[in-house]
């Protein structure tokens, strides 16, 4: 059997992941048996071990940059004034008008939009080619005009940016490839 972690919630659906590190984690609706719980996960061990192979590898081939502060303090200051730049020309373009816009050094999101229209951004963008860091800024100026990700939020996306699914799938790939240690 395979182990993995728990978690129960108020959901409905059963959900298996496999973290980056190979760790597996249920989450499962609050009433389901452990029982049914333990033969949905032995259901899908060979999915299960594919993915931990495939995150070995990758992990494997994963580069880290070691940073200094003084390096990370120099590279948030590049990135706010390279963001501030592609947010004010495509803002123009689709229409939009945003709040603060903040740089931060998120391992797990390359941009966040608030409710208030405030923008939130991780200078490891600036370890990304241009063309992805417009599909993140756009991506986030598009939360100002659908602040969720239903079709019509992929619309906008998609009439600035005709091929964001592209630019998406190689952004995934750099978060795999590239991590920066504190």
């Amino acid at each position: 059997m395979i182990k993995y972690d728990l978690i129960r919630s108020s959901r409905k659906t059963l959900a298996l992941y496999v973290r980056p590190d190979g760790r597996v984690e249920v989450r499962a609706p609050l009433k389901v048996s452990k029982a049914y719980i333990d033969r949905f996960v032995e259901g899908k061990d060979a999915w299960i071990q594919k993915t931990q192979r495939r995150l070995a590898k990758a992990q494997d081939e994963k580069k880290t940059i070691l940073l200094t502060s003084e390096e990370e303090r120099k590279y948030k200051n590049q990135a706010l004034l390279l963001l501030q730049g592609r947010c004010a020309e495509f803002a123009g373009i689709m229409g939009v008008a945003y709040g603060n816009i903040r740089v931060n050094k998120a391992k797990t999101r390359w941009g966040s939009c608030t409710a208030k229209g405030d923008i939130n951004f991780t200078y490891r963008l600036l370890f990304v080619p241009q063309e992805l860091i417009d599909y993140v800024v756009v991506h986030e100026l598009a939360h100002l005009k659908e602040m969720n990700h239903s079709p019509r939020f992929w619309a906008v996306v998609q009439s600035v940016m005709p091929d964001y699914k592209e630019r998406r799938k190689q952004l995934k790939e750099y978060h795999r490839r590239i991590e920066l240690a504190d």
